[in-house]
């Protein structure tokens, strides 16, 4: 009985707003449009995002990804003189890893400068998408409403993207500064202990300043990791937006109306996408041209 009663109620509340809603249906065309700020909300969170990621600046990407070089060289010092401690091959091997993920990190990190001028553009052509569909003192209908929604929706998917491609640079940093955190004191005293062995052959001192620069890593991961964080949470604040303005177009009561300030809005954020998007490439570039 209890389980009848519940069906019974859930049917009762879903027939309830199928009515309310095919009334207000009916009802809509003799309401007045109004000025529903929409499509300004939409450029007011793009801006905020936009504005985060001119903001993004790493410039240890290229020093983290030339460690890489320093690892391999404690590694095959170790593998070159057969050294005769135990765990020689198991601190080779440590250090070989270690480079790797020096590599995947640094390049996971100039990647978010291309990833997001390539998100930054994606953003820009769908907002041409929107203004081809409107003109001032326009009157939307059900079916601008639905396609309007659908252009949200794709925004929100490449919001997602970058959000989950800046997720990945954090992860590739969390497993570098674990590696440091869980290997690097073992490694510095293996060296310590056969510092007599290789005196004779290599300059310790330098060796000991390598290592020094591999702990270094460890100083500036937590920097990176709070700028990454930072935009991580303007991601899911842009896409909680994104995700409320699309159920809202489904909800929409009242006819909107275009205003030219909407057209106006949506013109002026193409434009700083485009400037933003050509800082990222400039920084992108300088990445480059600092490795070559």
């Amino acid at each position: 009985m209890n389980i009848l009663r519940v069906v019974s109620v859930s049917v009762l509340v879903v027939t309830i707003a199928m009515y309310y809603e095919s009334i207000l249906l009916i009802l809509k065309p003799f309401f007045p449009p109004v000025d529903w700020p929409i499509f300004r909300n939409l450029t007011n969170t793009t801006n905020l995002l936009s504005r985060q990621l001119t903001e993004l600046n790493i410039p240890a990407s290229h020093v983290i990804i030339e460690y890489r070089v320093t690892s391999e060289y404690l590694a095959d010092i170790i593998t070159r003189k057969g050294l005769p401690l135990d765990n020689s091959d198991k601190i080779a091997q440590y250090l070989r890893k270690l480079g790797k993920q020096t590599l995947n990190s640094g390049e996971a990190i100039e990647r978010m400068y291309s990833t997001s001028n390539s998100g930054l553009k994606e953003l820009g052509m769908e907002l041409k998408f929107i203004i081809e569909k409107i003109h001032p003192d326009q009157i939307l209908t059900r079916q601008n409403e639905t396609y309007f929604a659908e252009r949200y929706k794709k925004i929100l998917d490449i919001v997602t993207r970058l959000r989950d491609k800046f997720k990945e640079t954090k992860d590739e940093l969390d497993e570098l500064h674990n590696r440091l955190a869980n290997g690097m004191n073992d490694v510095e005293i293996f060296f310590e202990k056969i510092s007599p062995v290789l005196n004779e052959y290599y300059d310790m001192e330098q060796v000991k300043r390598d290592l020094g620069y591999l702990k270094q890593i460890m100083e500036k991961v937590p920097d990176i990791r709070e700028q990454i964080n930072h935009l991580l949470y303007e991601f899911n604040q842009h896409r909680l937006a994104l995700i409320w303005c699309r159920g809202e177009w489904a909800r929409l009561w009242r006819r909107k109306l275009v205003s030219f300030e909407d057209i106006e809005t949506l013109e002026n954020m193409i434009k700083e996408l485009n400037n933003v998007s050509k800082i990222l490439k400039k920084k992108d570039q300088e990445n480059v041209e600092i490795r070559i």
